[in-house]
Order: structure tokens, then C-alpha cells, then sequence
């Protein structure tokens, strides 16, 4: 987690900063009031730092543009916010200070994973019409991205045009599903059925993956990421690997983040520890929750007041769940197929088709 040193003079604006920062686990180190108060902490402590972001205020007292500049060499990365009825100056490359914690924490996540670059509009949502959905797994083997197939096929026969996109770097499997090759290599996506397209990103691609989204965005009326497991979701955040990219790209820019979770009791032990960290990760994707797997009967009454305990603290858009239905998804793998291609009637296609009229809505 970072380590932060803060230097904002209003009490409330300091108060938001240092709070939201140190709810999400980074460790706020000093709360300087002045420029004096600043460069003695810093003296006296440089091996703390050294590695530190200085969050800083053009309201400090005593502060300049050019004794500013001049800690550049003593921190990790510097961030300055413009407060309202303070005048600016001469100092550059300032951010207003954000109302919202999410958008607080998603600017400087950006930061923390490109120190030399100044990323404050590379945070901002732009406005669309199109719906992102990612699709993120909590555990192994929850049928991730068998959702993301069936519901993307589902929101295509509504008539959106829609994109698929292979986004689980370590085990990508909707091309083995389809039954498909080289999907990464066309130029940007590849048309496989009436409104529908499928892309993956790759090592290669994922430099260019701001470009990418954009284009997708205003080209398609819903995109459905397959980003797979979760884990370890707050480090990601601020990793500067490009497997992360999407990741962090989802949380901070898609409408909605569905996590899928299985029914058996490993499923939720694994669902409890990523709500247990996402408690403490705030993000700007809403977040949505996908029981699969569940069992018939009162085992499956069991498994789903379980799983509605676990979730309702996070305050989700939407709880769902499906029940297993092993024959329908393996006729479909076996045909390298979608369920309302081999298997129209099935409750779980039926589920799926509904969830994508949700999400349309």
C-alpha cells in the first residue's frame, strides 16, 4: 500500500484527503499545515520519503511553485490539488480537488502506477451512451466466463451490437470455447455472429488499451469484459504490470463489475475473502454479484441465504443466481457452441437472457 504525506492547509479538504486515502489501507504518514512543518518531516525522515507521494495544496502556507519543484528529488511522486477561492499562482500540472472518494482514489492509483506521468485526465469517465460490463472471478472455476459468452450472445439477440472481450490473461479460455483462432491477431475485433464481435487484449495490445476502449465504446451499444480472477484486487490497482491494465481500467471506467461466484462452500469461502477486501477498495464501477452453480432444493435455499448474507454489505445493483445445469453447459462446450444455440428451452439460458435484459435497461 502507498505511504502518503499530505500538505493542505483547509482542515476540510485535508480531512477528505487523508480519510478516504487511509480507508483504503495507505498509509497517510504525516499531515503537514505549513511549508515549514513539511520540510522538516521530510529532513528528518528520508528514507520514508524517499518513497512516498506528497499530496499537496496550493493553499499551504509558505509553499511555492519553485520549493515545490524542488522536493521532487525527496518524494516518490508529487500531486497538487487546486482548492476553490485559493488562488492557483504559478503552479502547474494542478487537479481539482475531487467531491467523490472513488474519483479521489482512482487519480491517484494513477499515479502510483505511472509515477512520471501526470494522469489526472487520463481518471476522467468520458460520456457515452454504451454499457461496460467486466466480469470478474471470485475463485477458480465459477463459469465466468461461460456467463460472459452466453450474455453477450443474449445481448446481441436484442438487437446490441456488442463486443466480447477476452481480458483473463491467465487462462483465456473463450477462444477454445468458440472454438477459434486467432482472434488476437485482427486488427481490433472480429465479427462472429449478427451483433456480435469478439477481441481479446494481449501483452502486445495492452499499451494501447485506453485507444482501444475508446474506439469499442463508440462503436458498440454494450461491451462484456472477461477480466477472470479477482484476487489480490487492491494491489492490483496500484501494479504497474500490464496484466493489471484491464483490471484497473474496469474499476475505474466500466458501468458495472459482476463477480461470480460458486455455490459449494469453497466457492464462498472464496467470495467471502474478496468481499473482505473490496470492503476496503473503493471503486467506480458499481458492483454486481452472480451466484453460479447453485444446487436444487432446500440445499440451494441454504446456499442462496448464505450467499445473500455475504453480499448485501457491499450494497450491489444486483444479486443473482443460477442454478447448475452441468448437461446444457458441456453440450454447448461440446459444440463449441452458445446455450441458445444448442439448448434454447434451458433454465440457465433463460437466467442468463434475463440478467442481459437487466442490464439493458
Amino acid at each position: 500500500m502507498p505511504t502518503v504525506i499530505t500538505a493542505i492547509a483547509n482542515p476540510e479538504a485535508e480531512g477528505f484527503v487523508a480519510g478516504t486515502l487511509y480507508a483504503q489501507g495507505w498509509n497517510v504518514v504525516f499531515r503537514a499545515i505549513d511549508w515549514g512543518s513539511l520540510q522538516s518531516y521530510l529532513t528528518a525522515n528520508s528514507a520514508i520519503s524517499a518513497n512516498a507521494l506528497l499530496i499537496y495544496a496550493t493553499d499551504l502556507p509558505g509553499a511555492s511553485k519553485q520549493l515545490v519543484d524542488g522536493l521532487q528529488s525527496s518524494v516518490r511522486q508529487v500531486i497538487g490539488f487546486s482548492i476553490p477561492n485559493i488562488s492557483d499562482g504559478d503552479y502547474m500540472s494542478l487537479h481539482p480537488l475531487p467531491a467523490v472518494g472513488t474519483d479521489l482514489i482512482s487519480l491517484v492509483r494513477g499515479f502510483v502506477r505511472a509515477p512520471m506521468v501526470r494522469t489526472g485526465a487520463l481518471t476522467q469517465r468520458r460520456p457515452r451512451t454504451s454499457k461496460v460490463v467486466a466480469l470478474g472471478s471470485a475463485g477458480s472455476y465459477t463459469g465466468c466466463t461461460t456467463i460472459a459468452l452466453n450474455l453477450a450472445m443474449e445481448l446481441s439477440l436484442q438487437e446490441k451490437s456488442t463486443l466480447l472481450i477476452e481480458a483473463n490473461f491467465r487462462a483465456p479460455s473463450i477462444s477454445p470455447l468458440l472454438s477459434m483462432r486467432n482472434i488476437s491477431e485482427a486488427s481490433s475485433w472480429k465479427s462472429i455472429a449478427p451483433h456480435l464481435a469478439v477481441s481479446e487484449i494481449t501483452q502486445s495490445s495492452a499499451d494501447q488499451l485506453d485507444n482501444f476502449m475508446n474506439k469499442a465504446i463508440d462503436a458498440f451499444d454494450v461491451i462484456v469484459l472477461d477480466i477472470g480472477s479477482i484476487s489480490g484486487l487492491s494491489n492490483r490497482l496500484t501494479d504497474r504490470r500490464w496484466t493489471s491494465q484491464v483490471t484497473t481500467w474496469c474499476c475505474d471506467q466500466a458501468d458495472e463489475l459482476m463477480i461470480t461466484s460458486r455455490a459449494d462452500h469453497l466457492g464462498h469461502y472464496r467470495l467471502g475473502q474478496v468481499i473482505e477486501l473490496m470492503q476496503q477498495t473503493s471503486i467506480r464501477a458499481h458492483i454486481s454479484f452472480t451466484q453460479n452453480m447453485k444446487s436444487s432444493g432446500k440445499r440451494g435455499e441454504n446456499e442462496m441465504a448464505r450467499f445473500l448474507s455475504a453480499t448485501t454489505a457491499l450494497k450491489p445493483i444486483r444479486i443473482r443466481s443460477l442454478k447448475e445445469e452441468s448437461r446444457s453447459v458441456k453440450a454447448a462446450e461440446d459444440e463449441h457452441a452458445t446455450l441458445v444455440e444448442t439448448n434454447e428451452r434451458s433454465n440457465l439460458r433463460k437466467a442468463i437472457a434475463e440478467l442481459a435484459r437487466e442490464i439493458t435497461l
